[in-house]
């Protein structure tokens, strides 16, 4: 299983996120979890948030000038990601362009919204764990919002 990779940029210090590495993850965490109404846990000393619901974590946070990486596993689970990069952007964060990192699928836009406004076929699909390192039932998502 390989990583997928996060990375944005911010134009100067993330002012929206606090200064120390830790807190800045605690207010993702606790960001994230306003975005989407999902329990979102800190775990191995706050360096890691872990979605129970999905079955996902976000871990290796790096921090350097103005940019904020992040690895999760592969495949990506779209309704974190898109959310992630919701998060990010909403604290003055634009992804990294590089080919290598995490990009959004325009497919997946409609996924930037809380857990209870997903229909419950919706829900189901997002629970179910990767298969041999793919999603293969995000296919089966909604291409609208309910």
């Amino acid at each position: 299983m390989g990583v997928t990779v996060g990375t944005w940029h911010f134009d100067e210090t993330p002012g929206e996120l606090p200064g120390d590495e830790s807190s800045a993850i605690a207010a993702i965490a606790h960001r994230l979890e306003a975005a989407t109404g999902l329990r979102v846990e800190l775990q191995h000393e706050g360096r890691t948030l872990r979605i129970p619901t999905l079955g996902e974590a976000l871990f290796d946070w790096a921090f350097s000038d103005r940019t904020i990486s992040v690895l999760g596993f592969m495949p990506e689970h779209p309704y974190l990601w898109e959310n992630l990069d919701a998060v990010m952007a909403a604290a003055g964060g634009r992804r990294d362009a590089a080919a290598h990192v995490w990009r959004p699928n325009p497919a997946h836009a409609r996924l930037r919204t809380r857990w209870d406004n997903l229909s419950p076929r919706d829900r189901f699909l997002l629970r179910m764990p990767s298969l041999l390192a793919a999603r293969p039932f995000d296919r089966l998502l909604s291409q609208k919002a309910r």
